[in-house]
């Protein structure tokens, strides 16, 4: 068996598709009717009434099991001798019932066709029944024609028969997306568009868990979308359009690889939860000196730039907007800005930005470049107008190389990060964005963690002799008596760092991104004497807080995220108190502009 392995990181998805094998209760063409006093002929719902195949491979005489969903009991006929039924039983559930379907043997080892009618009140549905002589695996449809797919995105479905347990191998840029009934054969699979550079196949492989070499194969092609040339809106435009983003934080930065720091790869079903969940922009920190191919010319490994492009297609797909920035990427660029400038540094800046400007032009607005993550974060205390001077000059050569690569991103939105993406910082006089030609396309980075020894410090005396953990944020949260309330960066400070924001960049027309915000999870193992309750509903009020006040001054707030609050496999919320306030804080913070 040949199989499609020419795309990179392709996985082994699995089914199994029940087919239970059980001996034969009697046999009979036609099963006894409602025995159970319902009415015989009813009328239903549709869905109600649901057959778990819509066609049987039998493998000579070794009989399969059919489900039936029916609100009264279904009877089942055969149009054919050699096809046998046996009794219509019910099982755990009142309204699903089982019943064995076996074949007399071929001794002519032709493959031989017949048909169940399978009738519920007034419904009635047809399985078609072929019998083979040996175990096998059979197309049934496909509903994709030719097993061509739409170049924007959609889902199909492989309709199979077999005559055991199945798995299903795929490329992986389809997505299994599951049975949504009780048909077990067949597989719907959802698929991003195509924003790559030129179409794109791949083969499904359905083979027989008990002899994998018993297989068919289905080959799907899909073509390269059509590139998205709307660069039409501003930076204040598109900030107007965020009502609430979130990081894909501790995932595609590692330099160690893609979820190797604890949380799964990214998929597309992720995303839908995101969406789902109120958010419509997601940052994406990036890591990329980790997945150069060679160093000497600093080019980036190619599977990588496919890897993040997907990602964003997954985003763009949901029409949502995507930031797509270089993290930490083990400190090469915003931990060395502390010593001043260095043209190596500068060169690879210039080198890395033109090779991801290039992949991900195809594009359009939804996507916003960051030059950087933190700069000069990890030695708050060594930053000097030196450091200061290397940041602007490393954020210019981001510029440069972004633009000269033309297409879309002549005019795509740029994000510029104030020192240590700090406030204070960003409004003195010592920063500065870089130049533009392109008006109105910069927006300005900082991050939100204050009060820190809410927020981030770790256990007690961490920063020092006496420096205590605080548990309660806001008035209403606090415990009289309890050193573990907030002493400073409550509900007035935040709006004043804020509003030094608003004066400084967004009164001018450059809106701001709060890039990070959270509040570390704490519990009473690390913590015994933690009033859980008052604790939730600080961490609640808190990120509502900064949520409402940050719109409300004119910065999209992206929260911080690395699979505490939502589930990484499906994007469905983990902590809902938390994803609730976060909403509320979107919903009642207003944008100036």
């Amino acid at each position: 068996m040949v199989k499609f392995i020419g795309l990179k990181m392709k996985i082994l998805k699995s089914i199994f598709a029940s087919m239970l094998l059980v001996s034969v209760c009697g046999f009979a063409t036609t099963s006894c009717n409602d025995d159970d006093g319902y009415p015989n002929k009813v009328e239903f719902l549709s869905g109600e009434f649901v057959v778990s195949k819509s066609a049987m491979a039998l493998a000579g005489t070794q009989p399969q099991t059919l489900t039936i969903k029916s609100p009264v009991r279904p009877s089942v006929s055969s149009d054919a001798a050699w096809i046998h039924v046996g009794e219509v039983e019910r099982s755990v559930s009142s309204s699903i019932y089982t019943c064995v379907i076996s074949c007399d043997e071929n001794s002519a080892y032709d493959v031989r066709t017949g048909s169940l009618t399978v009738t519920a009140g007034s419904e009635s549905k047809t399985v078609t029944v072929t019998q083979y002589g040996a175990e096998t695996v059979e197309i049934v449809s496909i509903s994709s024609e030719g097993g061509v797919l739409a170049p924007n995105g959609g889902t199909f479905t492989v309709n199979y028969a077999a005559t055991g347990e199945v798995n299903i191998e795929a490329p992986q840029w389809l997505t299994i997306v599951g049975s949504r009934s009780l048909n077990e054969c067949s597989v719907e699979f959802r698929y991003s568009a195509n924003n790559g550079e030129a179409g794109r196949s791949g083969d499904i492989v359905i083979s027989l868990v008990s002899d994998p070499a018993i297989s068919q194969i289905v080959t799907v092609s899909q073509e390269k979308a059509e590139i998205s040339t709307d660069m039409s809106s501003s930076a204040i435009e598109l900030a107007a359009k965020m009502y609430a983003g979130v990081n894909i934080g501790n995932t595609m930065e590692p330099p160690s690889g893609e979820g190797t720091w604890g949380t799964p790869v990214v998929n597309q079903e992720y995303i839908r939860g995101l969406k789902s969940l109120g958010f419509n922009a997601v940052r994406v920190p990036c890591a990329w000196d980790s997945h150069v191919s060679d160093a000497a010319t600093n080019t980036i490994d190619p599977a990588w730039l496919d890897r993040v492009s997907e990602v964003v297609g997954y985003i763009v797909a949901e029409d949502m907007y995507a930031i797509v920035n270089i993290h930490w990427d083990g400190g090469w660029l915003e931990t060395s800005c502390v010593n001043g400038y260095d043209e190596a540094v500068d060169k690879k800046q210039r080198d890395y930005w033109t090779q991801i400007a290039n992949k991900l032009n195809v594009y359009d607005e939804h996507l916003l470049f960051a030059g950087m993550n933190e700069p000069g974060q990890q030695d708050q205390g060594a930053v000097n107008s030196s450091s200061i001077n290397a940041i602007k000059a490393y954020q210019q050569t981001f510029v440069d190389a972004v633009r000269a690569t033309g297409g879309n991103n002549a005019k795509r939105c740029l994000i510029h990060q104030t020192p240590y993406t700090n406030i204070d910082k960003g409004v003195s006089s010592e920063y500065s964005l870089p130049s533009d030609a392109v008006e109105g396309r910069s927006l300005v980075e900082v991050h939100f963690y204050d009060p820190s020894d809410f927020t981030l410090m770790g256990k007690d005396g961490e920063w020092g002799a006496g420096s205590k953990v605080k548990f309660y944020w806001g008035a209403a949260n606090h415990i009289a008596g309890s050193d573990r309330n907030c002493t400073w960066g409550e509900e007035s400070y935040v709006d004043s760092q804020f509003k030094k924001m608003q004066d400084a960049y967004v009164s001018k027309g450059i809106p701001v991104i709060v890039g990070e915000y959270a509040v570390e999870i704490r519990s009473t193992t690390d913590f015994p004497e933690l009033d859980s309750d008052k604790w939730k509903a600080s961490r609640a009020s808190w990120t509502k807080y900064i949520t409402e006040s940050a719109k409300n001054h004119g910065c999209v707030p992206f929260y911080w995220e690395i699979g505490g609050d939502i589930n990484r496999n499906n994007g469905a919320a983990k902590n809902s108190y938390l994803i609730d306030a976060l909403m509320e804080g979107a919903n009642a913070g207003k944008y100036p502009f």
